[in-house]
């Protein structure tokens, strides 16, 4: 069975406005019994939520099983020695530390570890508390690095820009859960292992993803954060313009093999 790693930003929509051709790209998919994985760095929505934004956006039925968030790398990378948690963060990261079984805390001065993502009511008392931990001890974990992410509006400022902060008023640097990290790729593995494609719009996160795997082919696709004359592109297995031709180089590579 052929696997499939997608990204979403960027890939399969811009905010709530679908990437055109990419409800059919799932459905051709589905259609030759692909194993679908939905893989993104968006710490701020559980794997239930997504699901039913795919579900609203695209019309095509995912399974919660076949997320994997940021969020839910970060909680893997935590033991319950590293509670509790001080989050800056949305209901993506408390939702993976939840079902991980492990504590969070509003105050910054208990907590063991703090988890910096995507927060978009982000405030200086919460830099203050984040970065003020860290300085003490606290284990630092960043969903992602992603300075931005697409939108409807363009780029908006991604989790990498809040994490940003906390490194500069830390002094410290943060363990990376998210692509390309090593945590995100065994996470998946972990689901579904073996030879996989992994079909996303940056060249250091999706793309990276892939060519540190050993074993994962990547297709960069031009509709989000990177166009076809930024550097590296050379970097991705195969240059396309969107999902839809994504996805039917992957099928029609699965019939030629």
């Amino acid at each position: 069975m052929t696997h499939i790693i997608c990204d979403l930003d960027g890939v399969l929509w811009r905010g709530r406005t679908a990437i055109p051709g990419a409800a059919s790209a799932l459905a051709r998919a589905a259609s030759q019994r692909a194993d679908l994985t939905f893989a993104t760095n968006n710490s701020t929505k559980s794997p239930e939520d997504v699901v039913r934004k795919i579900e609203h956006v695209l019309g095509f039925a995912a399974a919660v099983e076949s997320v994997v968030t940021s969020s839910m790398a970060a909680a893997s990378m935590l033991t319950r020695d590293d509670g509790p948690v001080f989050v800056v963060g949305e209901e993506g990261v408390f939702g993976a530390l939840d079902k991980a079984g492990l504590e969070s805390t509003e105050h910054a001065h208990e907590a063991k570890a703090v988890i910096v993502g995507l927060d978009r009511d982000f405030r200086y008392d919460k830099l203050s508390q984040a970065s003020s931990a860290v300085r003490n001890g606290a284990r630092f974990v960043a969903t992602n690095l992603d300075p931005t992410y697409p939108s409807e509006r363009g780029l908006e400022p991604g989790s990498g820009s809040v994490v940003k902060a906390v490194i500069e008023a830390s002094g410290q640097n943060p363990e990376v859960a998210g692509k390309p990290s090593r945590a995100m790729a065994n996470l998946i593995a972990s689901r579904r292992p073996g030879p996989a494609w992994v079909i996303g719009d940056r060249l250091d996160t999706d793309i990276a993803l892939a060519a540190n795997s050993g074993q994962w082919r990547s297709v960069l696709v031009l509709t989000g954060v990177t166009d076809e004359h930024a550097p590296g592109v050379g970097e991705a297995d195969h240059v396309v313009a969107d999902i839809s031709e994504a996805i039917d180089l992957v099928l029609a590579d699965v019939v030629q093999s």
